[in-house]
Order: structure tokens, then sequence, then C-alpha cells
């Protein structure tokens, strides 16, 4: 009887460990880039290469895209990336930097122009990017906005207050720094 009960509890806290694992497991620190990439007519381009280049740490990352010509490239550190399309028949298209922040989904849709495949084609003043595949709304509070805001009480949950939408229940606990 005393080995069962030890047996159960053993079972017990593996299952624990295991319920905790998945919430860590939950908790995501980078970002994607998706998309497609068209014809001038509008038309999916199957097989085309697509390349994000880290601007900061010359890492290329890349994909290929599907027969809907869709691409995804998750799982990229936050950073600045530029993106470069290419295709056989097509020209080269590139897009310039942009800011990838933590949990964004960027879309970034190509249309490769018909031509040789040794022109390439520089997008500048383009949209920003935005994050179109939710409705969540994020705010990156780094290390410039820690040390130019004061904090009376050092409190450095006071910073949450700063994200949009966040509403304090009890603002006074706020200023005891407990």
């Amino acid at each position: 009887m005393k080995k069962l009960a030890c047996g159960v509890v053993v079972l017990l806290t593996l299952v624990g460990i295991a319920g905790m694992m998945t919430r860590a497991m939950g908790q995501e620190v980078t970002a994607a880039i998706v998309g497609t990439v068209t014809d001038p007519s509008g038309a999916p381009i199957k097989g085309a290469n697509v390349r994000a280049t880290d601007t900061e740490r010359g890492t290329v990352w890349s994909a290929e895209t599907n027969e809907s010509g869709s691409y995804n490239l998750l799982r990229l550190p936050i950073g600045s990336y530029g993106v470069k399309a290419t295709a056989p028949g097509f020209q080269t298209t590139e897009w310039p930097p942009f800011a990838l922040v933590l949990n964004q989904t960027a879309r970034v849709n190509v249309q490769l122009k018909v031509g040789k495949i040794s022109e390439t084609i520089e997008v500048s003043g383009a949209a920003p990017v935005l994050q179109t595949e939710n409705a969540e709304v994020g705010t990156v509070l780094d290390a410039r906005t820690n040390d130019n805001l004061p904090l009376a009480t050092r409190n450095y949950v006071q910073l949450t207050l700063l994200t949009p939408g966040t509403v304090s229940v009890d603002p006074h606990s706020m200023n005891l720094g407990s």
C-alpha cells in the first residue's frame, strides 16, 4: 500500500511539472515576416526565393513560396530587416530595412515585374510595415525609456502604466513601492 501511495505522489509530481512547462513554452521572444509574391497581373509566383537580412548582425533567413505564392519567415530575432525577393524570369525586388519588435508579425507582399534576372528594383518610400495578423497592441520599453523617466519610488512596475490600455485598480499602491 505504501509503494502505491509513493507511486501516485511521483506521478502527480511529474504531471504538475509537465503542466508548468507548457506555460513556459508559450513565451515568445521572436518576430515573423509573412507575405505573398505575385506577378504584375496578381497571379502567385511559386518557387520564388525570399530572403530577409538582419542589417545589425548580417544574418540571412530565406524561404521559398508555395503554390499560392505565400511565404513564412518565422522565429526571427527582433531587429532591423531588409527583404529581397527573386524568381527566374522576374526582376529582383528589395525592400528597405524596417524594424521588427517583439511578437510582431510583419506582412510584406511583393509584386515582381517581368524582366531580366540581372535587373534589380529597389523599393523606396514604402509604407511602414504594420502588424495586420492580429489586433494586439504592444509597447516596447527600452533602456532609454528606463533611464529618462523618473520613478519616485524606484518601482519599475510603474512603467507598465505607459502601455496603451493599461489601467491600475489601485494607483496608490504604485506610489508605495509594494
